[in-house]
């Protein structure tokens, strides 16, 4: 096993654009691409492994023939990875919606919840998201402001830039809003359900579809989290995210867990054994549970995610 690369997986949305091109420089086919998942084993998109003697197999192949090596004793029997990691490049507003949490997603969609964290990659000047609900909203008053087509006045909408990290648990109302890219680790779910949409229409003409039932079953309506994203790591029971910056070296160990970083800014490599791993903005790279001691050497700017 060695520090493994993914062939980013390119999605469609109707608020996509083409900043993956001018922020990390990727090669991108559409103008309305708006995400790039770059770790995934959900059957909605699967990586395929880009470098090395593994190259061309999938994610889910990998963890079938290795197990444990990759994912260590904690996911050892699981048959699909745990996270899945994004870029989302909001060229326009994405839907409100909200995420289930993990009781009410196995029960009803028969996946994993969705609980996610974003990093802010890139932000305009004044650049917003909505996040959570205005103080004092009841799930009475929110169903009344959806009906009555008032749901901004329910919604707070938060400032953001570049470098803030938000945590999304399940059950938070949110959407990225027009100029936002953003790093995202969530759980290996593909379930979101919609309240509202901007009565944007899809490819077949019609309104999109909106999930408002089972919206109301799972929006939190106790107390909303904090609005202040200067924290540098997050923590959860399904994750964590921690930003790190390299001038020079460290030495990480992975202690029987897979470790991925996904890299903001700059330049460097991946020293192990007699192996070197090229790391450059943009990319994503998975380390297997077993690897033990490596080397991080550059100057970069790194999310590390386990």
């Amino acid at each position: 096993m060695y520090p493994l690369k993914f062939i980013p997986i390119y999605q469609d949305r109707i608020w996509g654009g083409k900043n993956l091109e001018k922020v990390f420089g990727r090669t991108i086919h559409g103008d309305h691409v708006g995400e790039s998942w770059d770790l995934s084993s959900h059957p909605n998109g699967t990586s395929i492994v880009e470098n090395g003697v593994l190259a061309g197999k999938s994610l889910n192949e990998i963890i079938l023939e290795y197990k444990e090596k990759l994912m260590g004793k904690k996911f050892a029997h699981e048959k699909s990875f745990p996270l899945l990691i994004k870029i989302l490049d909001a060229n326009d507003n994405l839907s409100i919606q909200v995420h289930p949490d993990d009781e009410y997603a196995q029960k009803v969609e028969g996946e994993e919840g969705k609980t996610e964290a974003w990093y802010v990659v890139h932000a305009k000047e004044e650049a917003q998201i909505i996040y959570g609900l205005k103080n004092h909203i009841t799930k009475e008053g929110f169903i009344r402001a959806v009906e009555n087509n008032q749901i901004m006045d329910a919604v707070k909408k938060v400032p953001v830039k570049s470098g803030d990290m938000i945590f999304v648990p399940a059950g938070t109302i949110h959407a990225l809003l027009d100029g936002v890219m953003v790093y995202e680790v969530q759980q290996n779910s593909d379930t979101t359900y919609r309240i509202y949409d901007y009565d944007r229409v899809g490819d077949d003409g019609k309104r999109r579809e909106l999930h408002i039932e089972k919206a109301m079953e799972v929006i939190n309506f106790a107390e909303q989290p904090s609005t202040i994203f200067k924290n540098t790591s997050v923590h959860c029971q399904h994750f964590s995210m921690e930003k790190l910056s390299i001038a020079g070296e460290i030495a990480e160990k992975t202690k029987d867990q897979f470790l991925i970083y996904c890299v903001i800014e700059g330049s460097g490599e991946i020293r192990y054994k007699d192996v070197v791993e090229s790391l450059r903005a943009g990319e994503t790279v998975l380390i297997p549970a077993c690897l033990g001691n490596f080397m991080i050497k550059g100057n970069l700017i790194l999310l590390k995610i386990m």
